[in-house]
């Protein structure tokens, strides 16, 4: 969840941060915006193949790493090159997080519960949906880009913190979960 609340600020914040407080042209959020579309087009699917055999915990943290210290580079960024950066930074981030996060929930379920699991991942997504781009959008109001970009970096951080305590577990599978016929006896 924190990840995600950090994520959808590009949704609201940035570009209010960027147009608004920047004075850059709204052209300029459009090109970000681009820079983040083409960057996972060109590269996502190359990326998750070379990271398939990672532990799902190393993909996850680094995902929210890059996701905070992309979004949390906002506050120092003040040029379109600068923007620029940023957009690569946590657009990096998305790329390991959210193929990682939903390919976790899918492993650490069981077969008859995949759907709740899955239901329950959406949800929290759906939930970051809604709450992040206010939030963002409230925070850089009354506190400024400042605050609201340190706040989106220790959330990464944060995040980070708390996937890195995840126990790598063999993946469900249906070969797994077949219940061994029991021994017949004398």
């Amino acid at each position: 969840m924190p990840v995600t609340l950090v994520f959808f600020q590009h949704l609201s914040a940035m570009s209010l941060w960027i147009v608004r407080d920047h004075h850059l042209p709204e052209s300029t959020f459009g090109l970000l915006f681009s820079v983040n579309t083409l960057l996972i087009v060109l590269l996502e699917v190359p990326l998750n193949a070379a990271t398939a055999h990672w532990p799902h915990r190393r993909t996850l943290v680094l995902g929210a790493l890059l996701s905070g210290a992309g979004f949390g580079a906002m506050a120092f960024a003040s040029s379109v090159w600068a923007f620029a950066a940023t957009v690569v930074v946590w657009t990096f981030g998305e790329m390991f997080f959210f193929p990682s996060s939903a390919a976790y929930v899918a492993d650490v379920s069981t077969s008859e519960r995949r759907g709740e699991y899955s239901g329950l991942f959406a949800m929290s997504f759906s939930l970051a949906f809604s709450i992040g781009p206010w939030a963002g959008t409230l925070v850089l109001e009354r506190f400024g880009g400042h605050m609201l970009w340190g706040g989106t970096f220790v959330l990464g951080l944060l995040a980070a913190a708390m996937l890195s305590r995840i126990q790598e577990r063999a993946p469900h599978s249906a070969a797994t979960e077949v219940a061994l016929p029991e021994a017949v006896g004398p």
